[in-house]
């Protein structure tokens, strides 16, 4: 046995994959409201363990949107919700506090959990302003183009139905000084 293979506490140490599955099953623990202390108890490790666990995952995880971020909080506040309002329906009024604590979370997270609308007033300036550069570049195209076709007209082939430019002096100079 390899001096890196040994066990620090009596125990083979974890491949990828199962340092992979224990995490898996401390965020899904910690979804379901377990305490680090619950979860270290059941997982054999201690608590500082589990928290640099949860630490570094969340360090190396994207953030998610705020709309998202919400959302999810949401959903993970609902069971709570039922829970203790179940509870105060039957009568339970030591029930009543933490029914309000989740009620104040969920309030929380409302407001960000509206998803914007599509078109609010800063986009509709964005694409209000796009469609005007666009509109105002066409139009310096176009009268390039007709200034262009303007120039060219002297010029017009009779291929197209239209007349030859004069030959000689007269072409580009008044009567006057032919």
């Amino acid at each position: 046995m390899d001096i890196q293979d040994a066990p620090l506490n009596g125990r083979p140490r974890l491949t990828a994959f199962g340092r992979e599955s224990r995490r898996e099953r401390i965020f899904e623990r910690l979804r379901q409201g377990w305490s680090y202390e619950t979860i270290a108890s059941v997982e054999r490790l201690s608590e500082k363990h589990v928290r640099r666990i949860v630490g570094k995952t969340l360090r190396k995880r994207e953030i998610d949107e705020k709309t998202d971020h919400a959302l999810l909080q949401l959903t993970r506040l609902a069971p709570a919700m039922q829970l203790a309002a179940e509870a105060v329906a039957q009568g339970d009024v030591k029930a009543i506090a933490p029914l309000l604590r989740v009620l104040d979370r969920y309030d929380q997270y409302q407001p960000a959990a509206r998803r914007s609308q599509v078109y609010d007033d800063g986009i509709r300036q964005k694409l209000l302003a796009r469609l005007n550069r666009m509109a105002a570049a066409m139009q310096e195209e176009e009268a390039e183009k007709t200034q262009a076709a303007r120039l060219e007209e002297p010029f017009a082939d009779r291929s197209l139905g239209e007349e030859a430019p004069p030959a000689g002096p007269s072409a580009f100079f008044p009567q006057d000084f032919a």
